[in-house]
């Protein structure tokens, strides 16, 4: 029987040491992939052109989000479920668009912030030509994307954040989505802080 138990640990051993190093190839992974997204971001502003952040990449860098908190995502093009494993993605709008600026991300990892954003909240975006543009939160509501479909607005002005909802579900990809709506503010970064 000792052999047995013996044998049982030595099992049990193994799998927990190999699940230890799938999660550090897993952390390992997500942190490279950061600092190689904003390699990207960087290079893209100095050079006026999209960098991938890898050869095979799908996708690039197309703007930078700085959250109330002073937390910067890079927000990356397409909202394919490889993009949005590295960061926020585009849905529309941008440069050049007639549709608001609408981002979309997970709940649990790079839109988590959603959760704790207030009416009046300052958000930045800085765009690939460098440019930055001002938005505070307006507003925050939950919609059910099977009986109302997603309207982005046509209004250049306004900035929507879109994620699943509710935050602490157990079980992803329900219909229900959190949208913050923001609206530009011409105010300077330091006024928009110490109102908010």
């Amino acid at each position: 029987m000792a052999r047995y138990e013996r044998g049982l640990l030595a099992l049990s051993l193994a799998t927990l040491l190999g699940l230890a190093g799938w999660a550090s190839w897993l952390d390992g992974k997500a942190w490279l992939a950061q600092h190689l997204i904003a390699h990207a971001w960087h290079t893209t502003l100095d050079q006026g052109a999209p960098q991938r952040p890898w050869p095979w990449a799908d996708t690039w860098p197309v703007a930078q989000l700085t959250t109330p908190d002073g937390q910067t995502l890079y927000v990356l093009e397409s909202t394919s479920g490889e993009a949005l494993a590295f960061g926020p993605g585009r849905l529309a709008g941008g440069i050049g668009s007639d549709q608001a600026l609408t981002l979309a991300g997970h709940r649990d990892t790079h839109f988590a912030f959603l959760e704790t954003l207030n009416s009046g909240d300052p958000l930045i975006v800085e765009f690939t030509d460098g440019s930055q543009q001002h938005f505070q939160v307006t507003a925050q509501q939950v919609i059910d994307s099977q009986k109302q479909p997603l309207h982005i607005p046509g209004d250049t002005q306004e900035l929507l954040l879109i994620t699943c909802y509710p935050f602490d579900a157990i079980t992803p990809g329900g219909p229900l989505r959190y949208v913050v709506t923001a609206q530009a503010n011409a105010l300077a970064p330091q006024e928009i802080t110490s109102e908010g």
